[in-house]
């Protein structure tokens, strides 16, 4: 699958984007805003560790993959900081020190681990982020309690992560990582990315003025784990990660997502005005 890399302006606004902009919840959007506020980095780090390995891949196919993956991942950084510093005018001033903190995390994830596990790392997160954005792009409901601000960035970000969804993965193995090393490091990483999250999220909250208003976090997080349940469907999804046989695409989303780039950059496209460049 060709990994197009376009560039977009979505000209993120306090006075046009809401404060609780995820299903008009505080709960839920301090969640979703604390993810964000994880991707300038993180996505520095997956393009980092994937670029580390790009020595040793000889396939033509796959380089060609990786330079799409890198220029994607580039732009989404690009974009979810335009979003994180609009954060910082809704009154999340900790918004900063937080990208801070995750960065000072990731040279110590560096230091300590071998490249190939830093790989390893990526593609246990990359399979987080593209089980998400499958969740995202094949549920209505889910997409409409996006405010329409925000909602083309999100759906954007969700079509090319399962664009590139198996490229760090294809580097991981293309350069001899093996089964007990990548579960190993999906291990490590749900444990920190759930501690980080929780952590990050809470310091949201607490701004928002939430934090201890159990009835408001009780309901946002009976939308999740509940009804609808959006993050309990996922469990079955990373647990495929596990299997010794397990490869991002035996998910065949093809058709959903040549649906969506059509809805997204097709004639006459949602997000087509926003579009300045595709290499």
């Amino acid at each position: 699958m060709a990994i197009p890399r376009r560039d977009l302006d979505f000209d993120l606004r306090p006075e046009t984007v809401p404060l609780d902009w995820a299903a008009d919840s505080a709960y839920v959007t301090t969640l979703v805003n604390a993810l964000s506020l994880l991707f300038p980095e993180g996505e520095r780090f997956f393009m980092e560790s994937v670029k580390q390995q790009k020595p040793a891949i000889r396939d033509e196919a796959l380089l060609a993959a990786i330079a799409g993956f890198i220029g994607q991942e580039a732009m989404h950084a690009k974009e979810h900081r335009a979003l994180n510093e609009l954060l910082v005018a809704h009154g999340y001033a900790e918004s900063p020190e937080v990208e801070a903190r995750l960065r000072a995390v990731l040279v110590r994830v560096r230091r300590k681990f071998a490249p190939l596990s830093q790989l390893a790392v990526t593609c246990a997160l990359e399979h987080f982020t593209a089980m998400m954005a499958e969740a995202l792009l094949a549920d209505e409901r889910m997409q409409q309690e996006l405010h329409e601000s925000v909602r083309g960035l999100w759906l954007w970000h969700a079509l090319e992560e399962n664009e590139h969804k198996a490229v760090a993965f294809d580097v991981y193995e293309a350069a001899g990582g093996g089964y007990a090393r990548r579960v190993a490091m999906m291990a490590f990483a749900t444990l920190g990315f759930f501690t980080v999250m929780a952590i990050v999220h809470a310091r949201l909250m607490k701004t928002r003025g939430v934090l201890h208003k159990p009835w408001t976090w009780l309901r946002g997080a009976t939308r999740l784990w509940i009804y609808p349940g959006y993050f309990a469907r996922l469990v079955p999804v990373y647990f495929t990660y596990f299997k010794p046989w397990f490869h991002p695409n035996e998910r065949d989303t093809k058709a959903l997502l040549a649906r969506w780039r059509e809805a997204l950059f097709g004639p006459g496209g949602q997000l087509r005005p926003k579009l300045r460049l595709i290499a």
